[in-house]
């Protein structure tokens, strides 16, 4: 069965066991909270299953805590515009993005520690001309720190310049409201998923397609540095997400979370793997199968297992040969020429 994408075409074995080295089980799920009847039982285990792991999201809450303890400009100095704090921030950004991408590309696929074991794709890295200097791996660290880091720093720089000067609503104190502040967390959580949903759909449109999110998706066989590689315009929309926090009251810490879950946690969801291994026993969750089925397939799959939004409005891929035989209907439907009238 041949797949054919704008720059290339790959065999592709006819169903979901042989077209992949290692999947979860199918048809994969999402989220059970918003079903109807309600699941108690069933929301109650994901919610201990998904938001209670190391990695993510309990490690951006502790990289968070060190990064607003330790690391974070004091508020007063964040009021003017000056480079020094503005600089800091970046550090801080780039660092982290530096020290979890390169780690997990080094763990994962420079010394292999886990070989292929729950790798989706065999697939290794590629060396073509469709990437910036003919390597996937550069191209996609080049546009990870020079379009992605950037932007999301920019947004930060933002956020806390408005916040220092009391133009945002904020929480000067976890004590102010303890409620809210551990409610909030949550609250992000949701929106992350419904905004990054829409802004996908966006920029999946035929033109924004093919000249902002077609970089992003030169990468059908992803790895950690893939998650980030966009084109300035998409890292723009991906990280305005923060606007969230200059309508809510929000505490430094989670800005910091909230920002980390969408640019650390694109390193891990795009790993490659489902799981990384250390030994036989251990394990922590890495990547996500959901969107992996994303980058083969396209047209599916455009949010993410916390809101049922793909299953709402039909672009859900569960990984079975069926959903495989009606996405690929659905791009001929959204991709056919345009009939021309007499």
């Amino acid at each position: 069965m041949a797949k054919t994408n704008t720059n290339r075409t790959v065999r592709v074995p006819p169903g979901p066991s042989q077209a992949w080295n290692f999947h979860p089980s199918l048809p994969i799920s999402v989220s059970p909270l918003f079903d109807l009847p309600p699941k108690p039982r069933a929301a109650i285990a994901w919610v201990i299953g998904t938001w209670f792991k190391m990695a993510p999201p309990v490690s951006h809450v502790l990289l968070a805590l060190i990064t607003v303890a330790f690391l974070l400009p004091a508020a007063p100095t964040m009021q003017k515009t000056d480079a020094g704090w503005m600089l800091q921030v970046a550090a801080i950004n780039f660092g982290w993005s530096v020290l979890l991408g390169g780690a997990l590309h080094l763990y994962l696929y420079v010394f292999a520690a886990q070989e292929t074991r729950l790798k989706f794709d065999i697939r290794p890295m590629e060396k073509s001309s469709r990437f910036t200097f003919g390597n996937q791996v550069w191209d996609n660290i080049f546009w990870s720190l020079g379009s992605s880091v950037v932007l999301w720093t920019l947004w930060t720089i933002l956020y806390f310049h408005a916040a220092a000067n009391g133009w945002v609503p904020t929480l000067t104190g976890i004590g102010q409201s303890p409620v809210w502040f551990v409610l909030f967390f949550f609250v992000i959580r949701f929106w992350q998923s419904f905004h990054f949903y829409w802004i996908h759909r966006l920029i999946h449109m035929p033109l924004l397609f093919r000249h902002v999110h077609s970089l992003h998706h030169r990468n059908v066989n992803v790895g950690p540095w893939s998650g980030l590689a966009m084109h300035p315009v998409e890292g723009f929309l991906y990280f305005s997400g923060i606007l969230i926090h200059f309508v809510l009251p929000s505490h430094p810490i989670h800005v910091i979370f909230h920002m980390f879950s969408l640019g650390l946690g694109a390193l891990y969801s795009h790993s490659g793997f489902e799981k990384i291994l250390f030994g036989n026993t251990a394990d922590m969750k890495a990547g996500s199968f959901h969107h992996q089925l994303h980058h083969r397939y396209f047209e599916c799959n455009y949010g993410s297992e916390e809101m049922p939004l793909d299953r709402w409005f039909g672009s859900f891929h569960d990984g079975t040969e069926a959903a495989t035989r009606r996405i690929r209907a659905r791009k001929k439907l959204i991709f056919a020429p345009r009939q021309k009238h007499p």
